[in-house]
């Protein structure tokens, strides 16, 4: 299915928007890159799409659904997962219980739940390996791959993913980033990223988008990027 973000407004006070008319679409089984400064709204623009934050005007549909009408914790259930920014993990509990906490939204179907733990364990062996280990204790890049795993654990459709390589020296970063291209060509996900690793996340993705103060600036395919906008699109983000 499409997301599709038509005319948005939103912000975090009534009367004042940073998303000034965005309109995005994260089209079936492509990687989707937005790019932009920092403050032009690319997270508050994932926040609005999972209901953390609630569109003044705008519509936010994903197939026939309106999402502005879903909570939050329900986005699971219609296939779409969130991955925030940072290390969002429970740093003191060990992998093995973050592995099982993000069972929680189907731990009613215990079949379902002990099958997405071994798929996990198969997809990633370092996380079997240290299932006894605190998850602050592991590398910066092995908690980053771990909560796209966490995430995975719920079999989405499409994954909205908020700055992924943050953080991350090259070489960590380049093996997040050859993940999510294997999950979009292999597995067929459909990703929403946001990005501000101009280089690196335009290289990966299918389509682009810029921001600029909260609207659209332009957008275009890779190929597009490439042949025209590559040589300046730094200038614009200082």
């Amino acid at each position: 299915m499409q997301l599709e973000v038509k005319n948005l407004h939103a912000g975090y006070s009534r009367d004042i928007d940073i998303l000034r008319g965005v309109n995005v679409i994260a089209r079936p089984n492509q990687l989707t890159t937005i790019i932009g400064a920092n403050g032009v709204g690319k997270s508050t623009l994932l926040k609005a799409i999972i209901g953390q934050i609630r569109p003044h005007t705008g519509s936010i549909t994903y197939g026939e659904r309106d999402l502005r009408d879903i909570e939050t914790r329900d986005l699971v259930r219609v296939g779409i997962a969130y991955v925030p920014q940072g290390h969002a993990l429970f740093q003191d509990m060990t992998v093995a219980e973050n592995i099982a906490m993000a069972t929680w939204s189907f731990r009613g179907d215990k079949a379902r739940a002990r099958e997405a733990v071994e798929k996990v364990y198969a997809r990633a062996p370092y996380l079997k390996e240290f299932r006894s280990r605190r998850a602050g204790l592991m590398s910066g890049g092995q908690q980053r791959l771990m909560q796209l795993e966490l995430a995975l654990m719920s079999d989405p459709d499409l994954m909205l993913i908020d700055e992924p390589t943050v953080g991350l020296d090259p070489k960590r970063a380049g093996a997040i980033y050859t993940h999510l291209r294997r999950l979009v060509a292999e597995e067929k996900r459909t990703i929403l990223m946001v990005d501000q690793n101009v280089i690196a996340g335009t290289d990966v993705a299918d389509y682009i988008y810029v921001l600029e103060l909260g609207a659209n600036k332009l957008e275009g395919s890779k190929e597009t990027f490439d042949a025209e906008y590559r040589e300046s699109i730094a200038d614009w983000l200082i």
